[in-house]
This record gives structure tokens, C-alpha cells and sequence, in this order.
């Protein structure tokens, strides 16, 4: 059985340095960039009203299931036999 903490040594000291690894880059869309992220926050914000709009539709949309159930059961349109299941 190989000798494992030997073996992630052996990886570590053969890693490149951070140099070999890592290249600082000039963006030539430098302003670009800021219009873009402001809509990325616009969108987001959007992404979020949606999903909030997508949870009380759904809360909205239990509670007529809920009802509607009810309203069947009351009228014996819906017939439960609770009691049978037993």
C-alpha cells in the first residue's frame, strides 16, 4: 500500500509556482464592464421578484386546492372515508 501523505508531498512540491499559474490581465472593456455588471444587478433583481412572485403564487394556489377539497368534501361531491381506512 502506497504511503499517501509521501504521495500529496510529492504533489505539492511539484506544483508551478504562483507565477507559472497566474496572469494579471488588462481588460481593454474596462467600462464596459461596469454597464454590464449594473445590468446583471438589474437582471438579478428581476430574477428575484420572480421568485418571490413564484412563491405566494404557489402559496395563493394551496390554499384554493385546500378549499376547493373542502368545499367538495362538505357537499358530498367528494366522498372521504377517513374512518374506513383503518
Amino acid at each position: 500500500m502506497p504511503d499517501f501523505e509521501a504521495l500529496i508531498r510529492h504533489q505539492q512540491l511539484k506544483q508551478p509556482t504562483t507565477n507559472q499559474r497566474l496572469k494579471v490581465v488588462d481588460s481593454p472593456n474596462f467600462e464596459k464592464g461596469e454597464k454590464e455588471e449594473k445590468e446583471k444587478n438589474e437582471e438579478t433583481i428581476i430574477k428575484q421578484s420572480g421568485l418571490l412572485i413564484n412563491f405566494f403564487g404557489g402559496f395563493i394556489g394551496s390554499v384554493i386546492g385546500t378549499l376547493t377539497i373542502l368545499f367538495l368534501y362538505i357537499n358530498e361531491y367528494l366522498p372521504l372515508d377517513l374512518l374506513k381506512l383503518k
